[in-house]
């Protein structure tokens, strides 16, 4: 019997107009199977809640901008502790010192090499979308795809590896203008200096407490 696929998307507060991209890219890839798409509501979750929504997810998707918000650091902690696969990705902009110590912290449980880095809304896409192939693409064909589904994920893969998907109309409207150029929700941040931390502390003052994890 086919099993539904289960996801869990965490953001920063600085990405919260990302997150919706996972579930954008899912629902234009050509299958149709059984899914379901888990976040922490907006108006906040306790964390028994947390822990229900995380605790069997397929995947565990984490997007991590310039600093540490509430409450990714609580949902990346039960996705470890929860043994859950996490897919961490990481904008390519300055990041705060408290946001740096909780990168040092979390390479330590998923490698640096494991991270997935982006740019841009499109960028992040792709790279969601590539994983999201390998994952209904089960060798034990745990989601039910046909053959046909199977044929038309490989050709959509071959796509993204040209740079032919996914196009503007496939990306939430937050994210795009007319043009179809991605914005971004802190435009200040648009020119990273490198992939590895770089300090920002121009409102430094207003961020929130260091991470710390759980006991």
């Amino acid at each position: 019997m086919a099993e539904k696929l289960r996801i869990y998307v965490a953001a920063t507060a600085d990405l919260e107009p990302y997150r919706s991209i996972i579930g954008h890219v899912l629902a234009h890839l050509p299958v149709q199977i059984g899914a379901e798409i888990r976040r922490c509501p907006p108006q906040g979750a306790s964390y028994d809640d947390l822990f229900e929504r995380i605790s069997n997810v397929d995947r565990f998707y984490f997007l991590l901008g310039k600093d540490i918000t509430a409450p990714a650091g609580t949902e990346w902690d039960l996705a470890t502790r929860l043994q859950r696969t996490i897919i961490p990705f990481r904008r390519r902009n300055p990041i705060t010192p408290s946001g740096f110590l909780f990168l040092t912290q979390a390479i330590l449980q998923i490698p640096f090499s494991h991270w997935r880095f982006f740019e841009t809304g499109a960028d992040l896409a792709r790279q969601a979308a590539l994983e999201l192939i390998t994952t209904l693409l089960h060798p034990e064909n745990r989601y039910g795809l046909t053959t046909a589904e199977v044929l038309l994920l490989e050709q959509r893969r071959q796509a993204i590896g040209a740079g032919l998907w996914p196009r503007p109309e496939d990306l939430p409207s937050d994210v795009i203008e007319e043009g179809g150029v991605i914005l971004d929700a802190r435009p200040e941040l648009d020119n990273p200096l490198s992939p590895l931390p770089v300090f920002d502390k121009s409102d430094e003052s207003s961020s929130p407490a260091p991470y710390r994890p759980l006991d």
